[in-house]
């Protein structure tokens, strides 16, 4: 095995190579690898390394090239293509020490690349599963990182572009920071080319104590949503909250110490690029709206009222939404299949969606 700068590129030498001594013999063997993180995979880089191998008397060198994304370019015929993503869940999947080792040097190195900006093209870890607990606290950085996982992960999924309308090329957030956490959101294929704050939008966060999946009803969004609000009263607000807390009920029974909940925000920013400051804010548990008496959550529909209310009467900047909370404390959040906590969360909102985007 050998190392070597990136600067080498001219040398026809690979970052790494497994060979047996040759002495002569037919079958001797050597296997080239070649690892892409930031600069581009060439069919020529690939092709010297051979030529370097059968100059030192191995006929027939294998190839292998680790990547971010799946080369555009042509290789030499017999090439291995890994991406770095498939190998980190390679060793995620092995529990041994050394494998969890090398997968902690994975998550370490693209934390520091996304928090220092480097330019890479997508991501060499995948989303794993939110695992903050007392042996790994939240932090911002391992957050930073998740949140662009989760977010690659949900983006690609075809049930949300055929359900939801989810542009799978749509553009998320370049910032990605909240006072209280961090946060993105996957845009609408309605909303492509246009302001993204006038248009709903599926939003995920990472908190210190919780994550969330939601939909946010901005403040300027179009299409007339505050006048179907006061055509529908408050009976029909209610009714609708009423039929998103029954289909979330489902992922709730999934996911342990979860929880739905509607809010209303009013805030302002001192400065563009400063966190906001939080002016007035109600928040409710959905199961405040249903006189069932079916959980320990007891029937006062009034917080429900009020925040109608505030919608339909508001004077300044107010945010609206319903968002799923899912503790850390939940395994299912602990493994990739919090995935579909979000994705199934997001579904069973879309009577909301349906509300703002009607025409």
């Amino acid at each position: 095995m050998k190392t070597r700068d990136f600067d080498d590129e001219e040398s026809g030498l690979p970052d790494l190579c497994f060979y047996t001594d040759t002495d002569g013999a037919e079958d001797a063997w050597a296997v080239l690898f070649e690892m892409k993180v930031q600069a581009t995979l060439t069919g020529q880089q690939l092709q010297r390394h051979a030529t370097t191998a059968k100059r030192a008397g191995f006929n027939s060198p294998k190839l292998v090239a680790v990547t971010v994304e799946v080369p555009k370019a042509s290789v030499p015929l017999g090439t291995v293509l890994r991406q770095w993503r498939d190998l980190y869940a390679w060793f995620d999947r092995q529990g041994s020490t050394w494998a969890r080792i090398f997968a902690d040097y994975m998550e370490t190195f693209e934390a520091k690349a996304i928090a220092k900006e480097y330019e890479v093209r997508g991501t060499i870890t995948m989303f794993n599963g939110l695992r903050f607990d007392s042996n790994s606290p939240y932090t911002y950085r391992e957050a930073k990182r998740l949140i662009r996982l989760l977010g690659d992960a949900l983006q690609a999924r075809d049930d949300l572009h055929r359900e939801l309308g989810v542009d799978p090329q749509g553009q998320r957030r370049p910032a990605i920071t909240d006072g209280a956490g961090v946060w993105d959101f996957l845009p609408l294929r309605e909303a492509r080319g246009k302001d993204f704050i006038r248009f709903p939008h599926l939003t995920m966060a990472i908190r210190d104590t919780y994550a969330i999946a939601a939909i946010t009803v901005p403040n300027g969004v179009s299409g007339g949503f505050r006048t179907r609000l006061k055509a529908n009263q408050f009976d029909g607000f209610l009714e609708l909250i009423r039929n998103i807390e029954g289909r979330l009920r489902p992922v709730i029974g999934r996911s342990n110490a979860s929880k739905s909940i509607m809010y209303a925000t009013q805030r302002h920013y001192r400065t563009q690029k400063s966190s906001p400051s939080v002016d007035g804010r109600i928040e409710l548990d959905l199961r405040t709206s249903l006189a069932s008496g079916a959980s320990n959550v007891k029937y006062q529909p009034e917080w429900a009222e009020a925040l109608y209310h505030l919608l339909v009467n508001k004077r300044s900047n107010i945010q609206f939404g319903i968002e799923m909370q899912f503790s850390y404390t939940c395994e299912t959040v602990k493994l990739p299949a919090a995935l579909d906590l979000f994705a199934d969360s997001w579904k069973a909102m879309k009577p909301l969606l349906d509300f703002v985007l009607c025409d």
